[in-house]
């Protein structure tokens, strides 16, 4: 009887063993993913995420610094916060990207072989982006980036809205090898909105590298990217606007260069994203960033001749005169050469002009690698504008700064150093130390940039032949583009002197400026005035014994006073003078050289 006893308490004592290892067993199995990975604290609300399970962080701490509050990282998941959004629900929504069906392995390069499996592709109902050979080309670059330098990202917002700042924060994470980032920084400039306060740390605390600094009070853009960039770490920095969104592959083509050479800045193309459907408008992949004159405004064209002759291939990287801004990857090394930016500009505007010129001066270059692509949403306000007071007046006073320290003679073409008398439309401040650090690093001449990076430019007044166009045959009578608004018909109006609407130069490229508007021929003969695109040859112009023509038709001056294209014959109502001439420049490419 003892020893049955024996026996029965034995076997009750290996059943309590076994049914509390099976419970384990269960218990552990609810909180292990399919990898066999452990989520610490995984609650309902959170689960269906497959790239994102095992990161959840949580801000458990801050530290209060000069100019801004950091937000730390701590190990636990994130609590349910008042009009945060769901982030499964988001995920749906956005359905950012999709495994990439594995081509066979006789199609596939060798090293195509080795990263298939680890590609993504976005799933949006867009038309694709990659020109071909990008996705060959870019995932043996992922290749050759495993080693590289990581890049730390800097994103600054005011008041942005969920809608474009979480799919930008989801696009960084499912579509950039993580290998590459280091860090992805979040600068606060001072937002007013609640969401973008507790919610939005609890929201980020499931990215890992996502740090976010908030500024204790507005300090502007040029200010608020350099916070950002004082808690970065990596040696590759990349900025990007608040409501972009990054395709699969763009990070790649961006930091291939900068391994290379430390004095390349890469800029990516820039896809427009509709604020309304958040569709997405593929552009061309070769167009280019300038600076117009007078204005001293950012604006894009197709590339030039002269560029389109240079590149050997359709993936070969645009050079760029100048860039947006918001958008550009370059070293810490450059970077930090350059003064980084201007701690004398205020709130907004004029970076990107002064960044863009520095770059070229000062012995760098800007390139668009043509497989990079980022989405950009073109709102129809501007947050800075918005809620900050005095920020056209702070634009105006950053172009100041820029002219004064980087033009050099070449300032009498802005338009608010040669109005002097509107003083408060000129007031570049204390520019001293931005002067110095010109001179320190030897920056190159402001003529050497127009010559040798920008020839193609229209600057007002120094055109091949320059000043008012005026008839022979009604010499009192000057053409007139009448107004700068595209689409609009010149006509001839009483000569004034006033330079404005009647002020024409014949560029390089055989273009008719004025106002930032190119002469153009349309339909039937008659006149308007357009955007020039540098590809089309209905803006080229011939001028030769006073006569303005294309092909066999001329400009002229009919019985009605009205300008129109008629069959050259030499008649007086066809010859125009100007003012000014000069020899054109012998590295302009025009489109017929080509």
């Amino acid at each position: 009887m003892s020893r049955f006893r024996q026996r029965l308490g034995a076997y009750l004592l290996a059943l309590v063993f076994v049914w509390g290892g099976m419970s384990w067993l269960f218990l552990m199995w609810t909180h292990l993913e399919s990898d066999g990975t452990r989520l610490p604290g995984k609650t309902e609300r959170h689960q269906g995420d497959s790239m994102l399970k095992g990161e959840y962080r949580i801000a458990t701490g801050r530290e209060d610094v000069d100019n801004a509050t950091v937000v730390f990282r701590g190990d636990l998941p994130p609590e349910p916060m008042p009009n945060e959004p769901d982030f499964d629900v988001v995920r749906h929504l956005f359905n950012i990207t999709r495994a990439v069906t594995p081509r066979r392995a006789k199609e596939t390069p060798a090293c195509l072989q080795k990263e298939r499996h680890e590609r993504i592709r976005q799933q949006h109902h867009r038309r694709e982006t990659e020109a071909e050979g990008c996705e060959t080309g870019g995932l043996c670059r992922a290749l050759l980036l495993r080693r590289s330098p990581q890049t730390s990202i800097i994103i600054c917002f005011v008041n942005e809205a969920w809608s474009t700042l979480l799919r930008l924060i989801h696009s960084i994470h499912d579509n950039t090898p993580p290998h590459l980032v280091k860090e992805v920084i979040l600068v606060d400039d001072g937002s007013s909105w609640d969401f973008l306060g507790k919610p939005l740390d609890a929201y980020m605390a499931r990215f890992p590298k996502v740090q976010i600094v908030r500024a204790r009070k507005g300090l502007g853009l040029m200010v608020a990217r350099t916070l950002g960039y004082n808690y970065t770490t990596a040696p590759f920095i990349t900025f990007l606007d608040s409501h972009c969104e990054c395709f699969p592959g763009w990070l790649e083509p961006l930091l291939t260069p900068l391994a290379t050479d430390p004095k390349v800045v890469t800029t990516p193309c820039i896809d427009s994203i509709d604020k309304n459907h958040f569709g997405i408008g593929v552009g061309p992949d070769a167009l280019v960033g300038v600076v117009e004159f007078p204005t001293l405004q950012f604006g894009w064209r197709i590339a030039p001749p002269r560029e389109r002759k240079r590149r050997k291939s359709k993936l070969e990287h645009v050079r760029s005169p100048a860039m947006a801004g918001g958008l550009f990857s370059i070293t810490r090394e450059f970077f930090d050469l350059l003064g980084g930016f201007d701690p004398g500009m205020k709130i907004w505007g004029g970076e990107n002009i002064e960044m863009s010129f520095k770059i070229w001066m000062c012995g760098g270059r800007i390139e668009t690698p043509i497989c990079s692509r980022v989405g950009h949403v073109f709102h129809s306000h501007n947050s800075y504008q918005g809620l900050r007071s005095g920020t056209f007046e702070a634009g105006d006073a950053n172009n100041a700064r820029v002219v004064e320290v980087w033009m050099d003679d070449y300032k009498k073409y802005f338009n608010h150093y040669r109005r002097k008398v509107r003083e408060t439309r000129y007031i570049p401040g204390d520019v001293s130390e931005r002067q110095k650090l010109r001179e320190r690093i030897g920056c190159k001449s402001f003529s050497w940039y127009i010559e040798n990076v920008y020839p193609e430019v229209a600057l007002p007044g120094d055109g091949i032949y320059s000043g008012e166009i005026r008839n022979e045959a009604f010499p009192k009578l000057c053409l007139d583009m009448m107004t700068s608004k595209e689409g609009g018909h010149p006509a001839m109006f009483g000569c004034h002197g006033q330079r404005g609407t009647q002020l024409f130069d014949m560029t390089d490229l055989g273009e008719i400026v004025s106002l930032n508007r190119y002469l153009a021929r349309v339909h039937g003969g008659v006149l308007s005035n357009q955007k020039s695109n540098w590809g089309s040859r209905k803006h080229v112009w011939d001028y030769k014994d006073k006569l303005i023509k294309r092909h066999d038709n001329c400009l002229t001056l009919n019985a009605t006073l009205h300008v129109v294209m008629e069959k050259c014959s030499g008649k007086t109502s066809q010859m125009w003078t100007w003012n000014y001439h000069r020899p054109r420049r012998k590295n302009v490419l025009r489109i017929e050289e080509m």
